[in-house]
């Protein structure tokens, strides 16, 4: 026997669910025995109706293709779209391997099911036969639902069987679900209680019991009540649930057989279904057992350390999706990642990314949600609780570097599961998951996980992408700034340009100490000039006025043309200063008297100004030495008005 054992791969949707996974548990413990390991590729979805979601979904089957696979055996009944089963027999068909599909007939495969109408029958038998029921009524399915159908068929068939007159008062449809079965039965009582009830399903046989229950009504002693399919919140349920379930060891045996009949070169008739069992379980709700105080405690031990562990999981995955909004590149999630992975048992997880997403980050070569690109790196590789990642890029081909050294005998790893990371928008890469000792909560941790990190590389893409388009834009802000700074006519600061400027310095350590004079500006008779003369006229004074002011604060200061006639200027001194209006007029002036201009103009620039001084510490409130600077400009405009009349 080989030192590699032979995969065998398990397709379908949702393979994490109770019905899927007890036959993938089961068939994963044969396995050990018989040089095989389980390798559950599970799509996102089940219905697949855009196109998009279908060219992702292949790449599963692109991924399967580079294994050396065995077998492909097609959950068939949870995969609804029949592209996507299209594809999955592209796929089997390139591969050249035995295909078998689970409870549903596809072409190409060996067809394999239960028989749920003889196992049905046997339940109604064990009810009429072993207890002597004689009023036995029926839940049905969904109306028309050929699981439904078969089972009402063979409840008709049972009692025909014994001589029992069919009566539809006592045959309802319970749609599979609670609310309907608790309707049904309630319709039951108003006729007679029954002495026992079959239910199509054992969801639907556990709300009956709850019902009787309220009505107290007891089960078994004054009702018996009976499931199908063996769900585990049946056998937990109190009573627990008397039922028939998949026998799923057959059903993996028969694999088994089959495949070692086709390595001996026998042929298989694949238009034939192969059918195997259910097995009929008794248990309390129909008197056949007691209560078992032990079976009960393990079971909501199990459940208990099952949702611990949901708590845990939530808790880690939502600090990943926290901590994703201040992330820059996909490497920075390796980390987190390590630490999330850590909190469970499972002692292979492997992230491959498309390399295009760690480089830049960039989907422009994603043509319908399908990558085309064959370079991968991976961003998480945790082996036996130890960081072991390797961002080296390799290709998809591998899977994952070394993967072959992961199917020896002796790597302990009974089980992988391989899921796409993707969203709505585009296809990142894939999860893999090895584990040791499988149950159904470590498969659905891996669904949970790759849909939180899928999520999570999307949304740390987006920031990256962000980043991006923040740099180009700062760049274009700062050649904006360039220009939006100035005063287009006098070429001083505008009101943006000067505050910038203003900030700077109060916040300068140099400045620290000294002090700060503000002076609001604002010219007089623009208008009179304007109407007078022409607004070219008043340009000239505005820049005339503008030159003066820019004299006044070259050596220590900084001016601005606020708008209209409005302006600032701001000077620092190493002592405070005491600058009247008439002041600041008087130095205003001795750039007017030498404007050989402004001399031949028929008329004058003058200004109303107003100052203020403050230390440059904590304590200086520039909005507060701005707003008095205003008032003492005003107060200098009112006062020369009245000197003026």
């Amino acid at each position: 026997m080989s030192d590699y054992r032979k995969v065998i791969a398990v397709c379908g949707v949702w393979l994490y669910e109770e019905k899927e996974y007890s036959f993938i548990s089961e068939l994963n413990r044969l396995c050990k025995d018989r040089g095989y390991v389980v390798m559950a590729f599970n799509f996102s979805i089940d219905t697949l109706d855009v196109n998009e979601d279908l060219m992702r979904e292949r790449k599963l089957m692109d991924l399967m293709c580079h294994l050396n696979c065995a077998a492909v055996i097609i959950m068939g009944e949870t995969i609804k779209n029949d592209m996507m089963l299209d594809f999955i027999m592209k796929t089997v068909a390139k591969m050249k391997v035995p295909a078998f599909a689970l409870d549903k007939e596809i072409d190409g495969c060996i067809n394999l099911s239960f028989r749920f109408g003889e196992a049905f029958k046997e339940i109604v038998r064990h009810v009429i036969e072993h207890h002597g029921c004689r009023r036995v009524n029926m839940i049905a399915g969904i109306k028309g639902n050929e699981f439904s159908e078969e089972r009402e068929r063979a409840y008709k068939e049972v009692l025909q069987e014994y001589g029992i007159p069919f009566d539809e008062k006592r045959f309802s449809y319970g749609d599979f679900w609670d609310i309907p079965a608790k309707k049904a039965t309630a319709e039951f009582l108003e006729y007679d209680i029954p002495e026992a009830i079959v239910c199509a399903n054992d969801a639907m046989a556990i709300a009956c019991c709850n019902y009787l229950r309220e009505k107290n009504i007891r089960v078994p002693e004054d009702v018996i009540v009976t499931g199908f399919d063996g769900i585990a919140s049946g056998k937990v349920n109190y009573p627990s649930i008397s039922t028939a379930e998949p026998d799923n060891e057959a059903q993996a045996l028969l694999i088994f057989d089959l495949l070692e009949k086709i390595g001996k070169g026998e042929d298989i008739d694949i238009k034939s279904i192969k059918y195997t069992d259910y097995k009929v379980v008794e248990n309390q709700s129909c008197g056949c057992t007691k209560q078992d105080d032990r079976q009960t405690i393990d079971r909501m031990s199990g459940l208990a350390q099952a949702f611990n562990d949901r708590k845990w999981s939530m808790m880690a995955m939502n600090k990943l999706l926290l901590f994703s909004n201040d992330m820059e590149k996909l490497t920075d999630i390796t980390p987190l990642l390590a630490e999330s992975v850590g909190l469970w048992l499972q002692h292979l997880y492997f992230v491959g990314i498309y390399e295009q997403f760690v480089r830049d980050g960039t989907q422009d070569d994603i043509k319908d949600g399908y990558v085309s690109d064959d370079s991968c790196v991976s961003i998480l590789r945790m082996e036996d609780f130890k960081n072991v990642t390797d961002t080296t890029p390799f290709k998809e081909s591998e899977l994952m570097p070394g993967f072959k050294e992961a199917l020896r005998d002796d790597n302990g790893y009974d089980m992988f599961m391989i899921r796409l990371l993707h969203t709505k928008s585009a296809l990142y890469g894939y999860l893999i998951e090895g584990f040791r000792n499988a149950d159904e909560r470590c498969m659905r941790r891996c669904e949970e996980f790759g849909l939180f990190l899928s999520t999570t590389i999307g949304a740390v893409l987006k920031n990256q992408k962000l980043i991006q388009l923040n740099e180009k834009l700062k760049q274009i802000n700062r050649e904006m700034e360039k220009v939006s700074i100035l005063d287009y006519l006098t070429e001083l600061y505008n009101r943006r340009g000067f505050y910038d400027e203003l900030y700077k310095l109060v916040h300068s350590e140099d400045n620290k100490g000294k002090y700060l004079t503000f002076f609001s500006v604002d010219m007089d008779g623009l208008k009179i000039i304007n109407d007078s003369y022409g607004h070219n006229e008043g340009d000239f004074a505005l820049k005339t006025l503008a030159v003066a002011i820019r004299n006044f604060a070259v050596r220590n200061g900084i001016c601005a043309r606020y708008g209209g006639d409005e302006f600032v200027c701001a000077i620092i001194t190493e002592q405070a200063t005491s600058f009247t209006a008439d002041v600041v007029r008087q130095r205003f002036q001795a750039t007017f008297d030498k404007s050989r201009e402004l001399a031949a103009k028929p008329f004058k620039i003058s200004a109303s100004i107003g100052g203020r001084c403050g230390r440059i510490d904590e304590t200086l409130n520039l909005e507060e030495l701005m707003r008095l600077a205003d008032e003492a400009m005003y107060a200098d405009k009112m006062a020369r008005r009245k000197e003026r009349k």
